[in-house]
Order: structure tokens, then C-alpha cells, then sequence
């Protein structure tokens, strides 16, 4: 589905309503969470009255037995605030994070004072207990909607605005983690917290789920934005692709982004401009070679006539060179391979058929492979590009060795000779029309520069891959490579 003022927005406009549709929707989120978790509750007390409960409780407790303090402490008037349980052995309160900062435990003198240890000192004088007999816990409020546990506000008097509980930090005691130890025995002690509502464990889901949600939101806007960035650049480049493999248009279509769209009509003018330039000079080519036919045709009338037989067969020869060099011309400029459609090869079949006509000629060519190797590709082009292969290494050899291997993937066929080769710095130019190399494509063995050149365009319409190199007995090796997957590509 596509929005009209959308497609009309460039790359940095779309990129900035993402980012603000992000922070829009984390912002929605965020203000629609408490009303699915309630938010903590916010407790204020007066320092008087905390103390004055916590007396009550540990004067309770030290009043029965230990297997009943529980029970006698339930029906406390301070139980509708405050929690408290029973702990047997050392005192031990886990300090955990709460939003970045981790609870301070306030449980000897050595320790800096400040607000709440002065009020675990007073707590501690209230009870006439030592002051190691009084452990306290607490942690700065830092985000009052992000707290976990109930919020604590101890109050050294009332009245009090409630902005300014908040703000006067320094007089008024807050905490989210606030946790009170008495001693009321030697292994025994009261842990007096705030009233739990029981919704600790939703909150902290809230508070992973908050930052989570976030970066699945803005990486899904983004991700959203890059392909719509990287889909037509993965369509210019399947263009590129093809336009170097088949030398034929590959347009690509409308793009959303100005910029893009902009980028792909450049693309498309350019492949009109280089196929009208490739197709003007290889029609200039192809006209050429096909009126030199007509004066090579008199031409061999006339050197029958000729009364030496040596010069005769030697005329004859530089004709049949000519005639030759006409017709693989006209191949190379024509498309009549590459418009040939694709049909059900063996190409194993194909290999040896080649190898036999090659033998049949004088020339010493073994094949190496199986019988059968099915493929689908041209059957007219794969056997001419294969018969240039062949052809070259009996014209620059004495001896060429054909092997085809198949795998689950494909089938590679090489064809090694013991020939001079050709130099690893030359073999990127054998591939080039026309190209005659010093140790291997000379007038004495023949050859127009165009074997391998229609070689390679009829590997890469099939999806192959066609590479020199050398061979085991000091010769050219060919490798070529064909994928099983072109069987389902059409023509």
C-alpha cells in the first residue's frame, strides 16, 4: 500500500517523521502503561510517628516469646502501613539496583551520616537500643513513576506541600527501597518495610518492557525506512548485472524516493545510450562481414584458376582463414545465440560428441567424466562455446584433456592442454573481442580473437563463470562453472 505524500517525501524528510513517529509512540506508550499497571503508591510519614510505631512494634515483640511474635504483631495499628517479618540469624539485606542506583545500607558509624543515618541514630535512641543493634536501608528516589516498591516520604513535620517533599531533598527523607532491621534477640531481628501492594513484579516488568518496546520500535521503523532504501539499490544492481551478462535493457521501474527515482532514470538513459552505441557498431560489424562474403566467394572462383598448385592451395588457405574470421564475426555481432531459447541438455553427451569430431580430425583430445549430465541452458550456444574451447586448445597443443564434474549445486567442466598457456597477467585480455596474445594468437596458428570472447558470453547468459588458468602440464586450463539453478531461468 502506498500513501501519495508519502512517495513524494525524500530520504531525509522520511527519516525525520520516523524518528518523531518513534519518540510519538514511545511517548504513548509510556503515558499508556500505568493505566494497564498501576503506578506505586506514595506513602508519607512523619519521622515522629515512624518512630514512635517502631518503639510499638519492638516493645511487642520483646514482650512474648519468640514462636508468637508473629501472631501478636498483626493486629498492630502501624501493620496498615507497615510490613513487618521475623528473621532468624544475621541480618542480611540484599542491595539491589533500582533504576541505576543502588541502595545504600546504613549499619555503623563509620560510614558518611547524612539524612538517613541521622534518622537510624534517632531510631536507635527512641529504642534504647546500641546503635549496631539498628540496621537501615535505603536508596534516592530518582523517578517516582519508574519505582518499583511503594515510595517513602518521611516528613520531619506536617504540614507539607507535597512539591516541596519532592523538592527539599536534603531535609525530607525519599526512598523506593526503604528496609528497617531491630534486634530483639541475639539471632532475631524485625524487618519493618513499607505495605507491599503486591504489583513489585508487574512493575519490573513494565520497566524492561518500556526501554524493550523502544528499540523494537525504532529499529522496525528503520528497518522499514532502509528497505525501502535498499530494495531499489538491490534492483539497480540486478540491472548492472544483467546489462554486463546479456547485453540486453534491464529497466527498472518507478521508485518511491525522489532521490532514488532520479537515480533510476539516469540508469535506464544510460543503458539506451550504451545499447544504441553497442548496437550501432556491431550492426556496422555484422554488415561489413556479410559484404565481404560476396568478394570472398569470386575470390575462390578466380584461385581455382590458378595454374601453381602451391600457390593455389595457399590462396585457397588465406581465403578459408578469411571466410572463417567472416563467420565468427557475424556470430559474435548477431544475436542468434543469445535469442535461442532453452531446452533439455546432456551436456556430458554434448562433451564427448565434441571430443570425438576433434579426434576424428587428428587432433589428441580424451574426455574425462560421465556419460550423462543433464542440464537446461542453449543447446546451439553451449555447444559452440564449448566446440571454441576445444578448438583452441587442439590449435595451440598436442594434447587436451576434457573433464566434467557434477555436484548437488552444479557442473564444472575444464579443459586443460599442454600448450604455452597464456600469462596471468594477459588473461582478462583474452576475453576481450578481437584480442591476438604474442605467445599464443598469432598469424601462423590462426584464430580471429573471438573463441574465447563467445566463450564467456554464453557461460555468463547461463549464470556460469568462466576462468584461465594452468594447467598440470605447464598449458592453459579453462574452468568453467555452470549453476543447476539456470534450469528454471528463462531465455
Amino acid at each position: 500500500m502506498r500513501f501519495p505524500l508519502w512517495s513524494r517525501l525524500g530520504l531525509a524528510p522520511r527519516i525525520a517523521v520516523v524518528i518523531v513517529f518513534s519518540l510519538v509512540s514511545l511517548k504513548a506508550a509510556d503515558v499508556a502503561m500505568p493505566l494497564v499497571i498501576r503506578p506505586p503508591e506514595i506513602m508519607f510519614f512523619q519521622q515522629d510517628w515512624l518512630v514512635d510505631s517502631l518503639r510499638e512494634i519492638r516493645d511487642r515483640a520483646a514482650a512474648v516469646p519468640s514462636a508468637e511474635r508473629q501472631t501478636r504483631l498483626q493486629d498492630l495499628p502501624a501493620r496498615r502501613w507497615l510490613d513487618v517479618a521475623i528473621q532468624s540469624g544475621p541480618l542480611d539485606f540484599d542491595t539491589t539496583l533500582q533504576r541505576g542506583r543502588l541502595a545504600r545500607l546504613f549499619q555503623d558509624d563509620s560510614k558518611r551520616m547524612g539524612a538517613f543515618g541521622e534518622l537510624r541514630l534517632r531510631i536507635a535512641s527512641r529504642l534504647e537500643l546500641p546503635p549496631e543493634d539498628v540496621v537501615l536501608m535505603a536508596n534516592e528516589l530518582d523517578d517516582p513513576e519508574r519505582s518499583v516498591r511503594s515510595l517513602v516520604i518521611i516528613l520531619p513535620e506536617l504540614p507539607m506541600v507535597m512539591r516541596d517533599a519532592f523538592d527539599e531533598r536534603r531535609k525530607n527523607l525519599l526512598s523506593s527501597d526503604l528496609r528497617i532491621g531491630i534486634r530483639v534477640a541475639p539471632q532475631e531481628w524485625l524487618v519493618v518495610t513499607p505495605r507491599s501492594d503486591g504489583n513489585e513484579d508487574m512493575r519490573m516488568i513494565r520497566n524492561v518492557l518500556l526501554p524493550l518496546c523502544a528499540v523494537v520500535a525504532i529499529a522496525l521503523f528503520s528497518i522499514w525506512v532502509a528497505r525501502g532504501v535498499v530494495r531499489p539499490l538491490d534492483d539497480l544492481a540486478a540491472a548492472a548485472e544483467k546489462l554486463g551478462r546479456d547485453r540486453e535493457l534491464s529497466l527498472v521501474g518507478e521508485f518511491s524516493t525522489p532521490e532514488l527515482r532520479a537515480i533510476g532514470n539516469s540508469f535506464n538513459a544510460m543503458q539506451l545510450r550504451l545499447k544504441r552505441f553497442v548496437d550501432d557498431r556491431l550492426q556496422m560489424i555484422a554488415a561489413i562481414s556479410h559484404d565481404l562474403r560476396t568478394p570472398l566467394t569470386r575470390l575462390r572462383l578466380f584461385a581455382e584458376f590458378v595454374p601453381d598448385p602451391d600457390q593455389r592451395r595457399q590462396v585457397l588457405s588465406d581465403i578459408n582463414d578469411m571466410e572463417e574470421m567472416v563467420s565468427a564475426t557475424l556470430t559474435f555481432a548477431s544475436n542468434t545465440l543469445k535469442d535461442e531459447p532453452r531446452n533439455a541438455i546432456d551436456l556430458a553427451a554434448m562433451l564427448i560428441s565434441l571430443c570425438d569430431t576433434a579426434a576424428d580430425s587428428g587432433s589428441a583430445v580424451s574426455y574425462d567424466g560421465p556419460d550423462h549430465a543433464p542440464f537446461h541452458g542453449k543447446p546451439v550456444a553451449m555447444r559452440r562455446a564449448f566446440a571454441n574451447l576445444i578448438d583452441n586448445g587442439c590449435k595451440f597443443a598436442n594434447l587436451v584433456q576434457v573433464s566434467l564434474c557434477e555436484t548437488d549445486t552444479g557442473l564444472s567442466v575444464t579443459v586443460a592442454d599442454d600448450g604455452p598457456g597464456i600469462p596471468a597477467d594477459q588473461r582478462d585480455e583474452a576475453f576481450r573481442p578481437f584480442a591476438r596474445l604474442e605467445t599464443s594468437r598469432n598469424r601462423q596458428t590462426g584464430g580471429t580473437g573471438l573463441g574465447l570472447t563467445i566463450a564467456q558470453d554464453v557461460v555468463l547468459a547461463h549464470h556460469g563463470q568462466i576462468t584461465l588458468g594452468d594447467s598440470t602440464s605447464g598449458g592453459l586450463l579453462v574452468t568453467v562453472t555452470l549453476p543447476k539453478r539456470t534450469q528454471a531461468s528463462t531465455a
